[in-house]
């Protein structure tokens, strides 16, 4: 022990599973106790390999369209929700659906759809072919639906200044860009209608803000996460912005131990995709090379939880 480096670990708090993740991966062990395995799940439940890989040991089968399900069968929607169409076409299929859907992403389908009521070009800030985006434009059909991810992307938008718009947020965008984007189209249209309280889901928001002050005060962030998870992204980014070195990891074996140091302070935090083995998993991977000591920071407890989703 004498020969290893010491370290000390700062864990962020919030971190890892939020509510509605919880309840999408229930939903899948739900559907497979009331029928019996297999259950198809149409695309990654939530963003997470791990997860993933332990639900299909379980009997589930993950699949990217529904005609790759045979008649019949039973499937559950992932946690960033579906378009219509698709519930559509799972019903002409004779699927038993169900959907998982994460609550707070169903909170901004009902808001586009009335935006689109009111005949509001509908204006989404968020990430261009993330499954939630995908499924949430899949809500508008009679009026015209724009994705901006920059503000060069707001100045570009093929909307007139007076036309009446409306804007929703992908649910893990970063917090701070999603306020610059707000603004700047707030300054773009003369008529612009927005959620009565913030799109981005509570989890985003503490798990941001947690990082953010675990960052100030590290040598080196650990993000333990996948990198095609978007939560996971932008706590890197806000971490990045206040430390030098950050890394996205999904497990140990990803870790590039050069660009640790060789004392100071780790700060690690997980995506709210992220299953807290993982983080588990990190903590020992650094205790093999260290003599660590561990902190946790942070005072934001999570209270919200979510029904389970309702088997018919």
């Amino acid at each position: 022990m004498a020969d290893k480096p010491e370290i000390r670990v700062i864990l962020a708090a919030p971190r890892g599973f939020c509510a509605g993740v919880r309840r999408a991966i229930d939903a899948v062990r739900d559907a497979l106790a009331k029928h019996g395995a297999p259950v198809f799940v149409r695309r990654a439940i939530v963003h997470n390999l791990e997860v993933v890989r332990s639900l299909e040991a379980e009997g589930a089968i993950f699949v990217e369209e529904l005609d790759e399900i045979p008649p019949g069968a039973v499937v559950v929607f992932s946690a960033h929700g579906v378009a219509p169409a698709i519930a559509a076409d799972a019903r002409r299929r004779d699927l038993t659906a169900y959907d998982a859907v994460c609550p707070l992403v169903a909170k901004v389908h009902r808001e586009v759809e009335r935006h689109q009521r009111h005949g509001r070009q509908i204006i989404l800030i968020g990430h261009k072919g993330h499954p939630e985006i995908e499924g949430t434009l899949g809500h508008v059909s009679s009026v015209g639906a724009h994705v901006v991810n920059s503000l060069q992307e707001v100045a570009a938008l093929p909307v007139g200044r007076d036309e009446p718009a409306a804007y929703a947020v992908q649910t893990t965008y970063s917090v701070d860009d999603a306020h610059a984007i707000v603004e700047a189209l707030r300054e773009r249209f003369a008529d612009l209608e927005g959620p009565a309280s913030s799109d981005i889901c509570y989890a985003t928001t503490n798990r941001q803000a947690a990082v953010r002050e675990v960052a100030i005060r590290s040598d080196a962030i650990i993000v333990v996460g996948e990198h095609f998870s978007s939560n996971a992204c932008r706590l890197a980014e806000v971490a990045g912005a206040h430390c030098g070195e950050v890394q996205l990891v999904a497990g140990p074996d990803d870790i590039d131990w050069e660009c640790l140091p060789a004392s100071g302070v780790i700060g690690i935090t997980a995506a709210a995709s992220t299953p807290e083995s993982s983080v588990q998993a990190i903590l020992s991977a650094l205790a093999g090379r260290y003599r660590i000591s561990v902190e946790q920071t942070g005072s934001e407890k999570e209270t919200t939880v979510f029904k389970r989703m309702a088997l018919a």
